[in-house]
């Protein structure tokens, strides 16, 4: 399995990090990105890294902040990190967090930082390959390195399997029921997670209740919102949509942590909660395409973000495929302009799209396999000899 840096920094010296230390001296990495404290614990707690590079300073809390929570986490007390800190500070860290492998004054050189993580993770990390293969209960295995996301869905979708569609993502999987092939819903154990962003319907239960929803959900998987409509009268179909709902947005978590094994389970013998779920009628690309609109773009690894001088070119069977897609009104003007010769900012500004949301249309396109993009580097003539 590849390894997992997490780098909490302002965007601008995190990507520095990540295509100049990582791309560079250990491109078997997946490099992760956090610029505010806030957003380091999501994903911490989504993605569980090997290693942790850490700026004493942040935006809305401090590195002291940081490293005592993790220092009383038991699932990432044991995860090093690499702090980089004012050098007048430096001494201060010194024996004070367990955790700290190593501390670096700011600012540090490049080579010192590729130093330093050599001599925390042992060196360049490489990724182990899964095969797809059938052994019991299961349908088939793989890794994201090999087999897309997508892939892995109309795979499931294809052969009309009947289970759940598990991704080994940090502390607790992410599983997605199917039925004959077709969407139930996504969840897991991890209630924090699952719970980022949830609706205002939880403002109006008692705190008991919620209490009772969080512990059950830690044990069993069912989503919060199924056993509360059970206990509280919840609407159904107001249910159904908004544990469909999270179900993505939990899985969006899954293209922006980096490399990832799932293995699909064949069951008809579902728990409870999921027997009576009704399966949805979205095929694998138009749910993908709702998963990715989730992601923000400061969630996604440096060396996957499109380049804005970068142009945009439909593959052989994108626009086919683009047909059959529920499009925004923003994807669906960005996508009527792709010509394979502009540039993704000159598109931008000729159907009236702001940059970052062409941007994000563009990674949802590349997801889907709808696009190939050159970048600006690619596109460059060499220079005369």
């Amino acid at each position: 399995m590849a390894q997992k840096i997490l780098v909490i920094d302002d965007p601008q010296t995190a990507t520095d990090i990540a295509e100049n230390v990582f791309a560079r001296h250990f491109p078997g990495c997946d490099v992760l990105i956090a610029s505010r404290g806030s957003d380091a614990f999501d994903r911490l707690n989504a993605a569980s890294p090997d290693l942790v590079i850490l700026n004493d300073t942040l935006p809305d809390t401090d590195g002291g902040a940081i490293l005592a929570r993790l220092a009383v986490d038991p699932f990432a007390a044991n995860t090093p990190v690499l702090l980089l800190a004012d050098a007048s500070r430096t001494n201060q860290f010194n024996g004070k967090y367990p955790n700290i492998a190593r501390v670096l004054a700011k600012p540090a050189t490049m080579d010192a930082l590729a130093e330093a993580v050599a001599g925390i993770i042992g060196g360049k990390a490489g990724s182990r390959r899964m095969l797809p293969g059938r052994a019991g209960g299961l349908a088939f295995t793989g890794h994201t390195g090999i087999i897309s996301l997508r892939q892995a869905l109309h795979m499931a979708q294809g052969d009309r399997l009947t289970g759940v569609l598990r991704f080994r993502l940090g502390r607790n999987p992410i599983e997605l029921w199917m039925n004959a092939g077709r969407f139930l819903f996504a969840t897991t154990r991890n209630f924090q997670l699952y719970c980022a962003g949830s609706p205002v319907i939880l403002s109006a239960t008692n705190l008991g209740l919620i209490l009772e929803s969080q512990l059950h959900q830690q044990i069993t998987g069912c989503p919060i919102f199924l056993f509360l409509s059970v206990r509280n009268g919840f609407p159904h179909d107001d249910v159904v949509q908004i544990t469909r709902d999270h179900g993505q947005r939990l899985f969006s978590h899954l293209h922006t942590s980096g490399r990832i094994s799932f293995e699909f389970e064949e069951t008809e013998n579902f728990p409870d909660y999921v027997t009576n779920f009704p399966a949805g009628t979205d095929d694998p690309d138009n749910w993908i395409l709702s998963v990715l609109r989730h992601v923000k773009f400061e969630q996604i690894a440096p060396g996957r973000r499109p380049d804005p001088n970068g142009s945009p070119a439909y593959t052989r069977r994108g626009y086919d495929l683009i047909q059959k897609l529920r499009l925004n009104d923003v994807e669906a003007r960005f996508a009527s302009a792709i010509n394979g010769s502009e540039s993704l900012q000159v598109l931008a500004q000729k159907v009236g799209v702001p940059l970052g949301d062409a941007l994000l249309v563009v990674y949802r396109f590349l997801e889907l396999e709808i696009v190939e993009f050159w970048n600006s580097g690619s596109l460059a003539l060499p220079a005369a000899s």
